[in-house]
């Protein structure tokens, strides 16, 4: 054979090893460098690796395709540097969105202190009826959209699975929306069973008929953020806080505070819905003008096949926030046993626990976030690396934070009261709920992880029995027999917080990551197959409506 001859078949020979490998960089899983998710084509949907874009992967400069598919990226100081710190980036904008929810709740309630002691009642009320009997089962949803969109954006050849997930979630919210108001509207009957006073009683069941639009409303964006946060898309959360705060502190003025335009207590889920209303529409606008649009591809006839993953994970995370949900009331109901001083400090120390575990929204969503793009991604080494991460940050921030708490114990009872018993009895329980906090905002954090992978059941399962076995006989015969009073109570509690952080620490640590790889792979090529989505991504979608 010839010398050109040979030539020219080895240089045919390389430039298919070439085609090749560009094509196996569009079929495979497209796995991304330095952080970034390259941008997607309106058009086509499909990832173009030669552009970068979102803050997704961080791995080092030097880092190729190739590497990241076999793992080769070394795990030195830098890989765990950049993953510590794109972890912390991830989070703040959830946290800042989350705790500027407080923003609107303090001045709101405020501004309902005005309208005398039965509209207090009512709103205490109001606050344990949403949470048990909507915003649990809501917020299941929410979580089962987490976890499949972070590992279909990574694992899916098209990309418009994810605009058919949130779809189906929200096909999922009008069916369960439509099922639960009819409880909410019968909430004054309800309440007059269990023995509320009749004007107590009336009061919080007019304000659950026009409150039940803001929540929902509000779980409506909440899967919107689900949807952008999946992408990477995260500074949204922020310019939204911008632009929605004045609308609902205007809001608060016009239908609460001020004499002439005040419409009293039914103020407080016309509030809740305007401000709902305009997060929806900001998110709206962002993903239509902005960032988020690459991943939608217009509503299809698929959303409404293969929903059954969806309502499985929706549902146990349901049990999971109901759960939640039932043991921090679960001490506010305990002490109505109680004298009146002990009710007063246990209202104060409710808030300090919300404001100290609620950091641990951002921290879990992140995680389940970052989890969820690994396993889609086939990097089981990585995301062990997120686990140990993930662990040390909430660790460290949730002991400083409950140590501060703590040291100043007695600045906080008097920032809060001036009625020295309240006073005495707050400060010697501060410590109780910073501890339980603390530990609650680790749960929380090793919770996305497990969510990152669709493990809510297991979560779930965890919750059910910590609470059911633990939390409630320890706390009735630490009240009962021992006459703890409120330590006890905040004892059975902090008991299942540690049964729960040793339960979950077991499961993370047990975790068989080659196995969760699979089932994530086998579950987003289910649902390819569900959406019709798997023979051409590059094609428009035939049940497009």
């Amino acid at each position: 054979m010839s010398a050109p001859h040979t030539a020219r078949r080895a240089s045919n020979a390389a430039n298919n090893d070439e085609e090749q490998l560009q094509d196996s960089t569009q079929v495979t899983t497209p796995l991304l460098s330095h952080l970034s998710v390259p941008e997607m084509n309106q058009a086509s949907i499909e990832y173009d690796p030669t552009q970068q874009q979102r803050p997704l992967l961080p791995f080092s400069s030097s880092a190729t395709i190739a590497d990241l598919e076999s793992e080769a990226d070394p795990l030195n100081v830098e890989t765990i540097k950049g993953e510590a710190i794109g972890l912390v980036k991830s989070a703040l904008p959830i946290v800042v969105s989350t705790m500027s929810q407080l923003l609107i709740m303090i001045p709101m309630m405020a501004a309902v202190g005005r309208f005398g002691t039965i509209a207090l009642a009512s709103m205490n009320l109001v606050s344990i009826y949403a949470g048990l009997g909507g915003i649990a089962p809501l917020s299941g949803m929410a979580m089962a959209l987490d976890s499949l969109c972070s590992q279909a954006f990574t694992a899916a050849k098209n990309k418009r699975l994810l605009g058919i997930y949130l779809q189906r979630v929200l096909l999922l919210f009008v069916f369960l929306e439509a099922a639960i108001y009819p409880i909410w509207w019968n909430a004054t009957t309800i309440y007059k069973l269990i023995g509320i006073p009749d004007e107590v009683a009336e009061t919080t069941g007019r304000i659950l008929r026009l409150y039940f639009f803001g929540i929902a409303l509000l779980f409506t964006y909440e899967c919107l953020k689900s949807y952008l946060f999946a992408q990477g898309i995260r500074r949204f959360a922020v310019l939204s806080q911008a632009i929605c705060l004045p609308v609902g502190w205007l809001s608060i003025w016009l239908l609460l505070v001020n004499e002439s335009t005040s419409i009293g207590i039914l103020g407080v889920p016309c509030v809740i819905t305007i401000v709902s209303i305009c997060f929806n529409i900001f998110a709206l606008v962002f993903i239509a003008r902005f960032d988020g649009y690459q991943c939608w591809s217009g509503w299809s006839r698929s959303a409404f096949t293969h929903l059954m993953p969806i309502l499985k994970l929706g549902l146990a995370g349901s049990a999971i926030s109901f759960v939640e949900s039932l043991s921090l009331h679960m001490i506010d109901l305990g002490v109505l046993f109680l004298d009146a001083p002990t009710m007063a400090a246990q209202a104060i120390l409710s808030v300090i626990l919300t404001g100290t575990w609620v950091m641990g929204t951002g921290t879990a969503i992140a995680a389940c976030n970052r989890v969820g793009h690994l396993l889609g991604a086939s990097m089981a080494n990585r995301a062990r690396l997120v686990v140990y991460i993930t662990l040390g940050i909430s660790l460290s921030t949730f002991v400083a934070l409950s140590s501060v708490l703590i040291v100043n114990r007695y600045s906080l009872a008097d920032i809060f009261t001036k009625d020295s018993e309240v006073a005495t009895i707050l400060s010697a329980h501060v410590p109780w709920a910073a501890v339980s906090g603390a530990i609650q905002g680790v749960n929380m954090s090793l919770s996305g992880i497990l969510r990152g992978q669709g493990r809510q059941l297991l979560i779930a399962r965890i919750r059910t029995v910590s609470f059911i076995s633990f939390a409630v006989p320890i706390s009735a015969v630490t009240v009962a027999v021992f006459h703890w009073g409120l330590s006890g109570l905040w004892f059975g509690y902090l008991v299942s917080l540690v049964i729960n952080l040793c339960a979950q620490l077991y499961f993370i640590s047990t975790t068989q990551w080659s196995l969760e790889i699979e089932r994530c792979h086998s579950r987003v090529n289910n649902a390819m197959l569900a959406a019709s989505l798997e023979d051409n991504p590059e094609e428009e979608d035939e049940d497009i409506i």
